[in-house]
């Protein structure tokens, strides 16, 4: 462990700090640490859905669906996660924090057996310099106004609530935060963020083309102002902010992508938390699904949506947790098309025991989304099994 340690730092103070801030400072006080979770997930998924692993909304039947409804049962480790993180307690006043979050959630290759080759990913890479009044983040992250996703071991991959509420997706950024008031119980931050614009267009495997929201020559902007008090291991949080992006379209002309959102992260004394966000606004899903991953509708009109999620977590025991969960994403109906997703709602549960090093869930949830020929349900039902270190 020591000689891992040793390597990883000279590594990441090569990769993250200036030359003058190596000088500035004895490289043996960067502490580096490994962390990562190898999981095995077993579900079942009793109906067609986008992803049979970790679905978000059903699927109409189709010709394919002739042995079944679509469903099946399955294996996989491809949310196995590794991460690396560092820490210099003084770089010329500042306390910097440098993060690199993987997984193996990156798809397969095109082959009978791709499914257990599984591609490795970068979630999140991010620098975070941090100040006594505020702080700078440059990398890839989540979105500013809606920074939280559900806590599960069966959704590690991405966030099984997106198109149901939760505006998930990790991007390029630079962020900036200053505190403007602190109390005795609580203080106030105002934030902003420059993001890299994107629609979520599909792209080829190697080469990329601009989508609409990078053709607009514009980046997408956010900011919030959030509330914060307790303390690191109960830590509670109520923010408000806004978002706004372009899209290109035909002419000189662009279409607004834009939201409001809330979100809130709340202890109930020692054991119970409520986690969660609501937002409204339109062609989101540059933002992780927004709209059910319809951002543009009848007349390539931006479609209108509004939803949320939030999260129940009782801790039961030293080991034990208890969850609960809803999500719920309701576009417009009047500006999608005649085979448009009208409304996607999921609902969940889980226990978990996880004695360290291991880690276990079982979860269950059930997808129900609306078309305009009626609602289609999905049940899935999901074991995970691992360890974490």
């Amino acid at each position: 462990m020591s000689f891992a340690r040793l390597s990883l730092s000279r590594l990441l103070v090569l990769v993250f700090v200036a030359p003058g801030a190596v000088r500035a400072q004895d490289a043996d006080r960067v502490d580096v640490r490994v962390s990562g979770t190898i999981l095995l997930n077993t579900f079942t998924t009793s109906r067609r859905t986008n992803n049979f692993d970790l679905p978000q909304f059903v699927v109409r039947p189709s010709a394919a669906d002739s042995l079944s409804d679509g469903g099946g049962m399955g294996m996989t480790v491809r949310q196995t996660r590794l991460g690396v993180r560092a820490f210099w307690p003084d770089v010329r006043g500042a306390e910097i924090r440098a993060e690199l979050d993987t997984d193996f959630f990156g798809g397969q290759q095109a082959s009978g057996f791709g499914d257990l080759f599984a591609l490795f990913r970068v979630r999140r890479a991010v620098v975070d310099a941090a100040w006594s009044r505020g702080s700078l983040l440059i990398g890839q992250e989540v979105p500013l106004i809606a920074e939280y996703n559900p806590e599960s071991l069966a959704m590690l991959g991405f966030s099984g609530l997106a198109t149901s509420g939760n505006l998930w997706l990790w991007l390029p950024q630079v962020r900036g935060s200053v505190r403007v008031a602190r109390g005795s119980a609580a203080r106030l931050d105002l934030e902003a963020a420059v993001l890299g614009a994107g629609s979520n267009e599909a792209q080829g495997e190697l080469f990329t083309q601009p989508d609409r929201a990078e053709q607009s020559g514009r980046p997408s902007l956010q900011g919030r102002a959030i509330v914060r008090w307790g303390s690191a291991e109960r830590p509670g949080d109520l923010s408000l902010g806004a978002h706004r992006g372009w899209l290109a379209t035909s002419g000189d002309s662009l279409l607004a992508s834009h939201a409001v959102a809330a979100a809130w992260r709340i202890p109930l004394g020692s054991r119970v938390s409520i986690t969660g966000e609501a937002f409204r606004g339109a062609a989101l899903t540059g933002l992780g699904g927004g709209g059910i991953g319809q951002h543009l509708g009848v007349g390539q009109a931006p479609v209108e949506s509004k939803g949320g999620w939030s999260q129940l977590l009782v801790r039961a025991g030293p080991a034990v947790s208890l969850g609960a969960m809803w999500g719920m994403d309701d576009p417009d109906d009047a500006q999608l098309d005649a085979n448009g997703r009208l409304k996607n709602a999921t609902w969940g549960g889980s226990i978990s025991w996880s004695p360290a090093p291991f880690v276990s869930a079982l979860e269950v949830r059930r997808i129900t989304t609306t078309y305009r020929t009626g609602a289609l349900d999905a049940l899935h039902l999901n074991l995970a099994l691992g360890v974490s270190f």
